[in-house]
């Protein structure tokens, strides 16, 4: 009969609209990001959760990500003449390790600095008077100096022994103080790499700071030594990424504006709170809250958008088959079919919203990691 055939294209069309199917992913992506951001995750875009969702591996800078941030002054070796001279330098840099400097020495005189130079990630110099002052790492104070080819300097592994980072300041080309600098590690940080390595993540740290003191981190943080590097420039961290890409998702999680060219070329790249601007303005994801609880939650929260989206399109599908086999049998009306469309596109809307994506995370209790644990728990002068 026309008219029943009629009818029945009807429905077919009706019940077979693409609305359910065409909301499951965006839907989802949306209610995600805007429950993550409530809960001081800040997501970019779709992508990164979608990268997220797939294990790979986790490189984290050091200091001011498994670590505090709060670097203080815990040793220093070397005449008073030259704390002046140091503060000068350091005055306008916002490092965290000029700024414990400046707060080590607050009632020094600070003298005038010019033709100041910093290198990120390694060091700062500039002339104080009549005299070239050079601080930074052993390395770069080095190649300052021309002293790279002279005998190792025994400090330096006394230093990171004790979990310092150590400075070395030469005035006029001499190696004049050394100072060491330690800063405790997050006490979340052990139990949010314990977890993302039960999601199936494997972690590295990726550190600037001396490979021993690096080494040091890694142990207290239950990372195998092969996968603590330190000494890293800002390029190695670029190369290092660029090459683990290759193999598969990469996540850098850094704060200082020497992480930045890594974050911005990893698969998905999580700038910290507390971070420098530029490592903020080439992530993908920006954590608000402090610690590497939120990193945790960003992980779980991204496998369960994904989980819903698939659930998503499940439903779909299988609404759209059955709705077009009943209407190809003729046993759908059109008016039901009308009805049942938008209940399609409704239930992907209630599943969306319902979905458990960024919901708070109850995280294991962290082994708190405090100084008297640390090597470098010593009075600071």
């Amino acid at each position: 009969d026309p008219l029943h055939a009629l009818d029945n294209a009807i429905a077919l069309l009706v019940v077979t609209c693409p609305c359910a199917l065409g909301l499951a992913t965006p839907l989802a992506i949306t209610v995600g990001i805007g429950r993550a951001a409530r809960g001081g995750i800040l997501i970019k875009g779709g992508d990164a959760i979608q990268s997220l969702s797939h294990p790979g591996l986790i490189l984290l800078d050091k200091t001011g990500t498994v670590t505090e941030g709060r670097v203080r002054l815990v040793r220093w070796e070397g005449a008073e003449f030259v704390k002046p001279l140091v503060a000068a330098l350091e005055r306008g840099s916002n490092h965290p390790i000029a700024i414990a400097m400046q707060q080590a020495w607050p009632v020094i005189e600070v003298l005038d600095a010019v033709n100041v130079q910093q290198t990120v990630g390694f060091g700062i110099e500039g002339d104080v008077g009549d005299v070239h002052v050079t601080v930074g790492s052993p390395v770069f104070v080095a190649q300052r100096i021309g002293a790279e080819d002279h005998a190792p300097d025994v400090r330096i592994e006394a230093f990171a022994e004790e979990g310092l980072t150590p400075v070395w300041i030469a005035v006029n080309g001499e190696v004049v103080a050394r100072a060491g600098f330690g800063d405790p590690v997050r006490g979340d940080a052990r139990a949010s790499i314990d977890r993302l390595r039960a999601l199936g993540w494997r972690v590295a740290l990726l550190s600037g700071d001396h490979p021993a003191v690096v080494r040091g981190t890694a142990q207290l943080l239950g990372i195998d030594l092969a996968d603590a590097t330190g000494g890293a420039s800002p390029e190695d961290k670029l190369h290092r990424v660029e090459d683990a890409r290759t193999r598969g998702t990469v996540l850098m999680v850094g704060d200082g504006v020497n992480d930045a060219a890594a974050i911005a070329a990893a698969t998905v790249g999580v700038g910290v709170h507390g971070g420098a601007e530029a490592s903020m303005s080439a992530a993908d994801v920006y954590l608000a809250r402090p610690g590497l609880g939120p990193l945790v939650e960003l992980v779980e929260g991204s496998r369960r958008t994904m989980l819903v989206i698939r659930n998503n399109i499940l439903f779909s599908i299988a609404y759209n088959v059955l709705g077009a086999t009943l209407a190809l049998l003729g046993m759908l009306d059109p008016l039901i079919a009308a009805v049942l469309m938008p209940m399609s596109s409704l239930s992907v809307v209630l599943t969306s919203w319902r979905g458990h994506t960024f919901d708070p995370v109850v995280a294991p209790r962290p082994t708190a990691v405090t100084l008297s644990d640390m090597p470098l728990a010593k009075a600071a002068p």
